[in-house]
């Protein structure tokens, strides 16, 4: 087999005629440039990004728009400089290729950004779905783009759409200097066969599953107006992605003596958020129905369901259920267990757990649990209500640093 090389590229690069066909801002300038990772330019543009977002008509409508823009902001991306270590000089690894998945709206943004703070170029696939917070994103990034100031940044990022093409994925990956692929198992596997230059590196965020655990001992000593906190808390958790994202809970843990009006208690009060604040459409109301009918057909272990409206639908699986890895809801579909102590958990940790957010442990219990239970799971232990917060560091991978280059200078 003839071996397959990089094509030929100077300091710039001008994408064939056939990538420029799928780019939605229409940049048909596009060349490689790096910088320093967090560089002024990148964190200005994200500034006026949240800026020009919270103008957005009707934003609150969108709760995942409204989450973006705090995260954008300037205070917020200082707090990332803070965490990054500046002994080393550090440049971008030149052109990124995100591949992103397309059932959540907004990851595409969070992509591009990583890689746009990471100093480099990006070429950023994002969903082909009928998103209005993709077409939210799109127009305002276009705007700032056309800006003077930010000339140099259209220039060198490209975001793309369409539908599994494998010969355009093939074209960007033979260029590319690193991919960022998110996606299921498959996706992942299929793109990874893809050749890339040799020293290109590639960063996958497959599918995971994420999880609560409660401490009742804790939470049955809080006043009415603290539960209804924790439940908001869960609320954001659980509801502002749809439970599509990977670090959303599906399984809440219920620590310590069974207290089964409590546990009611907790739900309840959920439903009055839910009711207050979070609009189901009728596919909001199919997809939940038909992934409850799908886990009770295809698992069959499931012992109890209770509705509360088409708000929220728990589901207590049965005693032997240990495999929790593929079972997933939607929409606000929860299954929950009772387990005695912190360290019953381990068994329903896998290498597919992403997140575990909690209520009522200390820090030093959950260090012990995580050093002392041989555990191949886990890369982010939250408190309840930072589940869907996404930072550099993600899925075990310190994402800017992975993105970067070290360079040694004597």
């Amino acid at each position: 087999m003839e071996e397959q090389k990089r094509p030929k590229l100077g300091a710039a690069v001008i994408l064939d005629k056939e990538i420029l066909n799928y780019d939605v801002l229409r940049n048909t300038n596009f060349s490689i440039k790096v910088s320093e990772p967090f560089n002024n330019l990148s964190i200005n543009l994200m500034t006026d990004f949240s800026y020009e977002l919270r103008k957005t008509k009707k934003i609150n409508l969108f709760p995942d728009l409204v989450y973006l823009t705090f995260w954008c902001r300037k205070n917020i991306n200082n707090n990332l400089v803070k965490h990054f270590n500046n002994n080393y000089l550090r440049l971008g690894r030149g052109l990124i290729f995100h591949i992103c998945p397309s059932n959540v709206p907004t990851n595409f943004i969070y992509s591009f950004f990583f890689g746009l703070l990471s100093g480099n170029s990006n070429i950023v696939k994002i969903p082909s779905k009928n998103f209005k917070e993709k077409d939210i994103i799109l127009s305002v990034l276009k705007s700032l783009f056309n800006k003077k100031k930010y000339i140099n940044l259209k220039n060198t990022n490209c975001f793309i759409q369409y539908n599994n093409k494998d010969k355009i994925t093939e074209k960007i990956s033979s260029i590319c200097d690193g991919r960022v692929i998110w996606g299921g198992n498959k996706t992942i596997n299929d793109i990874r066969k893809m050749w890339i230059p040799e020293r290109a590196i590639d960063i996958t965020f497959p599918d995971r599953y994420s999880l609560s655990v409660i401490n009742l001992d804790k939470i049955k000593k809080l006043r009415l107006e603290q539960i209804k906190m924790l439940t908001k808390k869960f609320y954001h958790d659980g509801y502002m992605m749809n439970q599509l994202a990977c670090n959303s809970p599906h399984f809440i843990f219920w620590v310590g003596k069974k207290n089964k009006e409590l546990q009611n208690s907790f739900w309840n009060e959920l439903n009055k958020i839910v009711d207050k604040n979070f609009f189901f459409d009728d596919i909001h109301i199919v997809d939940k129905y038909t992934n409850l009918m799908e886990n009770i057909i295809i698992q069959k272990d499931f012992k109890n369901i209770k509705m509360l409206k088409n708000n929220i639908y728990v589901i207590d699986p049965d005693n032997k259920t240990n495999n929790i890895e593929d079972i997933r809801g939607v929409n606000g579909t929860f299954f929950q267990k009772n387990i005695n102590q912190i360290n019953d958990l381990k068994q329903f940790i896998t290498k597919k757990c992403q997140t575990v957010s909690y209520f009522g442990f200390s820090r030093e219990q959950l260090r012990y649990f995580l050093l002392n239970n041989n555990l191949l799971g886990i890369d982010r232990v939250v408190p309840i209500g930072k589940a869907t917060e996404i930072d550099i560091i993600w899925d075990g991978y310190d994402i800017v640093k992975s993105l970067s280059r070290v360079i040694s200078v004597e």
